[in-house]
């Protein structure tokens, strides 16, 4: 296990806590500061695993709402409103498998805490965050209510401008924000883009 885990504060807390991951701080902190779902909401979880956002999630739209949740990981946490595919977000299994569960449904908030397989190579890395957040941005487009919001995570890199400017083609405000429990080391952002304004169904 690397040092610095064993030395972080969000690290120990979350073992002290029988938390999943440090990540459940970050969300807390999110929500806490941008109230942006409430019980019986619908959400989707993209990155979910191990489970720290969508232990979180679960209990923010309580049981009257719902957590789809999706990794390429197993994810060992269970609740009543969670829903959990293992696979690639990209695939046709995993687009059948959201349009079962949700029908005409549509959610009011999509989650991305997906980060690429790190190759220390900064502006690789950030690229490769990039098309992971576009590809959340296209699941949006699809899922979203309008008045939705998407929250993801990036490397924020050369493409990150060109980023932020889809997103305020499509989202009425863009925020970007660092979480307290964020390691200081780490180089992410995570991007609130709030009110999805829907304009293909306008």
């Amino acid at each position: 296990m690397p040092s610095y885990q064993r030395k972080d504060y969000y690290w120990q807390k979350a073992k002290e806590q029988g938390l999943p991951s440090r990540a459940s701080f970050k969300i807390e902190e999110i929500l806490k500061r941008f109230p942006l779902v409430q019980s019986g909401d619908w959400v989707l979880d993209l990155g979910s695993s191990p489970g720290g956002w969508s232990l979180i999630l679960t209990k923010s739209v309580k049981k009257q709402g719902r957590v789809l949740a999706l990794d390429l990981q197993t994810m060992n946490i269970q609740a009543e409103n969670l829903d959990f595919f293992q696979g690639d977000f990209h695939s046709e299994a995993a687009q059948n498998w959201l349009q079962e569960k949700l029908g005409q449904k549509k959610i009011k908030a999509l989650f991305s805490d997906m980060s690429p397989k790190l190759s220390g190579v900064f502006f690789k890395d950030a690229y490769d965050s990039y098309q992971l957040c576009l590809g959340a941005l296209r699941l949006a487009k699809l899922y979203l209510k309008k008045g939705g919001h998407l929250v993801s995570k990036i490397f924020p890199g050369e493409e990150f401008p060109l980023y932020l400017q889809e997103l305020k083609k499509n989202f009425a405000k863009v925020k970007t924000f660092e979480p307290q429990a964020t390691r200081k080391s780490s180089r992410e952002v995570y991007v609130l883009a709030m009110n999805y304004l829907d304009k293909e169904n306008n």
